[in-house]
């Protein structure tokens, strides 16, 4: 089933203002807030189904999003669809760690929460770094050097791709 208050990554759909479905009293000083929804559904399979990929999901929480329309609507749109494309570089390597761990999984040998769990803090390290490193994509030519950094890692992992 489809969740309608959802957006999942796809290279094909950019984040957009409406998605965006939170209603917030007007922040001072704040632009936007995303909610992220990393799910995954595993089996400790000898052979993995060919639609194991959709079973490990990165999407975009419409209504635990929200967006101050008074600032910079595209500069805020763009670091949030950098951290949305930042969490895709990540559900892929957990992807390509099923994949690849997928006989240590069936026999028990690894362990897929704490895969992911590693792998999310990883994550969580490397917004933290981003944030920083852009002041929260607001300087240009840092948020155009991580876009172009993502954008490879996405590429260099596409075979862990949805679509």
């Amino acid at each position: 089933t489809k969740d309608s208050n959802l957006v999942c990554w796809s290279k094909y759909r950019r984040l957009e203002v409406a998605d965006f479905q939170m209603k917030v009293a007007p922040q001072v000083n704040s632009f936007s807030s995303s909610q992220f929804s990393y799910d995954y559904k595993v089996v400790s399979l000898f052979v993995l189904p060919k639609d194991y990929k959709k079973n490990i999901s990165n999407c975009f929480v419409k209504n635990a999003s929200w967006i101050n329309t008074s600032k910079n609507t595209d500069t805020t749109l763009r670091y949030q669809q950098t951290l949305f494309d930042l969490g895709e570089v990540y559900v892929r390597q957990f992807r390509k760690f099923i994949f690849d761990n997928r006989k240590k999984l069936a026999f028990g040998k690894v362990n897929a929460d704490d895969a992911n769990s590693e792998i999310m803090n990883n994550l969580a390290k490397r917004k933290a770094e981003y944030n920083t490193d852009t002041s929260f994509g607001t300087n240009p030519e840092k948020q155009r050097a991580w876009e172009i950094t993502i954008f490879k890692e996405l590429e260099a992992l596409k075979d862990f791709s949805v679509e």
